[in-house]
């Protein structure tokens, strides 16, 4: 599930694109804005999906092999891993089938030919030689050998990140956390687990996690005036029309989480916010925006005292 910092990058990403896109539509920025976490769930559905296909895409092979006695490299269709039993609890979840179903993203039909592409790089890894040169069977092994294949051949597949721009450029931001959901789905994944159990089922962990973002969104587009307030006087040696325009959708965004959402501890936000500055931002972001924001929160926790005094 998209978890508060995943969900703090969407708005400020859509904050962005606004900037861009003028005049900002509130109605809009939301619609697009809850597409945005719906394709979170769309990838993690697509990653599930794909080991499925890859599975019948060699025992098709397999089975060609078969018919026209081909040899040539035919320890790699190993009828080992078309019976991987747990491929076989993905493909049975009637969970998965559905919402596949639901969310329209079965797009592994209108892209075969990197199914083989994966494949390919399934068959002629190490780990893979290693799991149907053992004598070893039983689901433990099987969970074992797709966890690995997982991690060390197919997530970093560049042909894959390639097919996932190509369907949805918003999903190569996903990408990473998705792909940590979906190794924890497959290391949580048992003999005796219920196929029906098996996958995450919601985007969000809970209501507040669902409006959050919106809410979120909303602080920022609505009250922009009064956050604005809260920056002048803070920036000495900037005017406000020269801070990176990331760097200010930041400070928004945080002095919004200050102002508007008093359940939030204020040095949870502040660490939130440096952390997404050090990997969306410049070399220099988080320094410049966790100066301006010690100095506000400091402020506004003052105000607060001297207000219930």
């Amino acid at each position: 599930m998209l978890t508060r910092r995943h969900l703090r990058v969407k708005v400020m990403q859509q904050l962005y694109a606004n900037t861009i896109s003028y005049p900002f539509d509130m109605k809009v920025a939301q619609q697009q804005l809850e597409r945005s976490n719906t394709g979170f769930f769309e990838l993690y559905l697509l990653l599930l999906n794909m080991f499925i296909e890859v599975q019948a895409c060699g025992r098709s092979l397999h089975k060609l092999a078969e018919k026209q006695y081909l040899k040539a490299d035919s320890y790699q269709l190993n009828p080992k891993f078309f019976s991987n039993q747990a491929i076989a609890k993905l493909s049975n979840s009637k969970i998965l089938e559905s919402k596949t179903a639901k969310f329209k993203v079965n797009y592994w039909e209108q892209h075969d030919e990197y199914v083989r592409l994966i494949w390919d790089q399934i068959a002629a890894s190490d780990r893979y030689a290693t799991y149907i040169s053992e004598n070893e069977i039983g689901f433990i092994s099987d969970k074992a050998v797709l966890i690995d294949l997982f991690t060390n051949v197919i997530a970093p597949y560049e042909r894959l990140h390639e097919l996932i721009e190509e369907i949805k450029p918003s999903w190569v931001d996903d990408y990473p956390l998705v792909n940590t959901i979906v190794r924890n789905t497959l290391f949580h994944m048992n003999e005796d687990t219920d196929p029906e159990d098996l996958i995450l089922t919601s985007i969000y962990k809970d209501d507040d996690d669902k409006t959050f973002a919106i809410d979120l969104l909303k602080s920022v587009a609505v009250h922009e005036e009064e956050v604005m307030t809260h920056l002048k006087g803070r920036t000495p040696n900037w005017e406000q029309d020269r801070i990176a325009v990331l760097d200010m959708i930041l400070l928004k965004l945080a002095i919004a989480e200050f102002l508007y959402f008093p359940s939030i501890p204020t040095r949870v936000t502040i660490n939130e916010y440096l952390e997404i500055a050090k990997e969306y931002a410049t070399p220099k972001s988080s320094t410049f925006i966790n100066g301006i924001l010690d100095v506000i929160s400091k402020d506004l926790e003052s105000k607060i005292l001297n207000d219930k005094s």
